[in-house]
C-alpha cells in the first residue's frame, strides 16, 4: 500500500479539472495534453503518472496484466511487495494456476485502470475509501466469503468489513492495513511543554495538542489531503470524518487553516518525516506510517506513537476484490487465489518480508515465528489489546465533496511556511 492512501484521487481530479478548464477555452486537446505531458493550470503537470492513471498503453509492474486468458490463468492488479515473483510461482507450483501481478502507483491509478479495461484484471488489491466508486461503476461484485473458509483466521474484533462494504454487501477480502497515529519525541513532550489538558495518563491523547500555540512551527504532517483532513473533524469531535454537513464543513475548514501556523513545511513520504523528527525540525506531529516512528528511533530519536487517541485514528486497508467483467468468469481459481492469500504463512510471510500488518493476530504472528523485531514496524502487537484498540480505527471512506476538500487543501497549502 502507498504511503498515502488516495493521494492519487486528488491528484487525478485537479488535473482533469484543468484539462477541462483549457478544453473550454479552445485550448490543446486532452489527447494533445497527455500526448505531451503539458503543464496544465495551477502547476499541475500530466506526466507518465497521470498517464497510466489515466489508462495508458503501458503498465507497470512485474509482468503480465494481459486481458482474458483461460481459468486457470489470473491477472491481479497489486502494491510493490505484495506479490513477489517466487510467492507466485509456488502459488503455481501448488495450484497449477498461473498468476501474473501488475503494480500499481496510487489508488486513482488503479481505478482508471480497471475502469478503462473492466476485462484486464481478475483480481485487485482495493483501497478503503474506493468501493463506492468501484460499485457504482458496476467494476466489481460481491464476494461469497463461503468460498474464503481462511476468512476465520481474521479476527472479529477487527471491523474490516466496514471499509469493504457497499449497501449491506461485502465486496472483498482484507489483505492488510494501517493507521496514521499521533507521534512525538519524548525527550520534549510531554516534559518541556504545559499540555496537562491534552494528556490521558501522561501520554498524548487528543489530536487538539497540534494546535497548541506552544507548538507553532514544530508540527510535521504530510502532504496527503485523503489521509490528512479525516484527522481534522475527528479534532472537532465530529463522529464521521468523511461526511460532513454544510456547518461542520466549515468548521473542518477554519480548523485546518488554523493549523498552518503550526506547520513549518509538509513532508512527502515516511522517510521524509522521520528525517523531520531526527534533524529537531518538529517534535509532535501526524505520522504518515509507523515506519516513520522505527526509522527515527533507530537513528537515536526516541519517537513514540499513540494509535488509539481518544477521538479516533484514520486507519487504510488493502483488500482482495474480484472483478465483474474478469475475475467473476474465473471464480473457482480467483477464490483459490484469495484463500490462498489469508493462510497464515503467506501472511506471516508479507508480514516478515515487508514490515505491513496483513491479518495475524499476536497469537498467529508467534505461532508462525515471527520475531519481536519483525513485528516492530506493524500494529500487531497492539492488537493485543482487542476493543480498546479497534474501536479507534475510523478506515478510509469516500467524502461528501471531492472538489471541496482539494480546494480547501490547496488553500491550506499556500499558507505553510509564510
Amino acid at each position: 500500500m502507498p504511503a498515502n492512501p488516495l493521494k492519487g484521487l486528488y491528484e487525478m481530479r485537479r488535473a482533469e479539472r484543468a484539462l477541462e478548464a483549457l478544453e473550454a477555452n479552445g485550448g490543446l486537446s486532452r489527447r494533445d495534453i497527455l500526448r505531451r505531458g503539458a503543464v496544465v493550470g495551477a502547476g499541475a503537470v500530466v506526466g507518465p503518472g497521470l498517464l497510466a492513471a489515466c489508462g495508458g498503453d503501458d503498465d507497470d509492474g512485474n509482468g503480465g496484466g494481459g486481458g482474458g486468458g483461460s481459468s486457470d490463468e489470473l491477472n491481479i492488479l497489486t502494491w510493490e511487495g505484495y506479490h513477489q515473483e517466487p510467492w507466485l510461482q509456488e502459488f503455481t507450483k501448488d495450484t497449477g494456476i498461473k498468476v501474473n501481478a501488475t503494480n500499481v502507483g496510487s489508488p486513482a491509478e488503479m481505478f482508471s485502470k480497471v475502469k478503462a479495461n473492466p476485462g484486464q484484471f481478475d483480481i485487485i488489491l482495493n483501497t478503503s475509501g474506493w468501493f463506492d466508486q468501484y460499485v457504482a461503476s458496476d467494476l466489481i461484485v460481491p464476494i461469497d466469503e463461503s468460498k474464503v473458509p481462511n476468512v476465520k483466521d481474521i479476527s472479529d474484533a477487527f471491523p474490516w468489513r466496514d471499509a469493504t462494504s457497499v449497501d449491506g454487501k461485502n465486496y472483498a477480502i482484507l489483505y492488510t492495513w494501517g493507521d496514521q497515529p499521533l507521534g512525538w519525541n519524548s525527550d520534549d513532550v510531554p516534559g518541556k511543554f504545559d499540555v496537562e489538558q491534552y494528556l490521558t495518563d501522561g501520554v498524548p491523547n487528543d489530536w487538539n495538542i497540534l494546535w497548541d500555540p506552544q507548538f507553532k512551527g514544530t508540527v510535521t504532517v504530510f502532504d496527503d489531503p485523503t489521509s490528512v483532513e479525516p484527522m481534522i473533524p475527528l479534532a472537532l469531535g465530529f463522529e464521521n470524518p468523511y461526511q460532513l454537513d454544510d456547518a461542520q464543513f466549515e468548521q473542518f475548514e477554519k480548523k485546518l487553516y488554523e493549523l498552518r501556523p503550526q506547520v513549518k513545511k509538509l513532508t512527502s513520504g515516511f522517510d521524509d518525516q522521520a528525517n523531520t523528527f531526527i534533524n529537531g525540525e518538529a517534535n509532535i506531529g501526524y505520522v504518515n506510517h509507523t515506519l516513520v516512528v522505527v526509522e527515527a528511533n533507530k537513528k537515536g530519536t526516541p519517537i513514540e506513537a499513540n494509535h488509539t487517541v481518544e477521538q479516533g485514528v484514520p486507519a487504510w486497508s488493502d483488500n482482495l476484490t474480484i472483478t465483474k467483467e474478469g475475475g467473476s468468469k474465473k471464480l473457482d481459481a480467483a477464490y483459490e487465489f484469495i484463500n490462498s492469500q489469508i493462510e497464515l504463512p503467506w501472511q506471516a510471510r508479507l508480514v516478515k518480508t515487508t514490515g505491513n500488518t496483513g491479518t495475524l493476530s499476536y497469537d498467529q504472528a508467534k505461532s508462525e515465528g515471527l520475531t519481536n523485531e519483525e513485528l516492530e514496524p506493524t500494529l500487531i502487537p497492539l492488537t493485543r489489546e482487542g476493543d480498546a484498540f479497534f474501536e479507534k480505527m475510523v478506515f478510509f471512506q469516500a467524502v461528501e465533496d471531492l472538489d471541496r476538500r482539494l480546494e480547501v487543501w490547496n488553500e491550506f497549502k499556500l499558507g505553510i511556511g509564510t
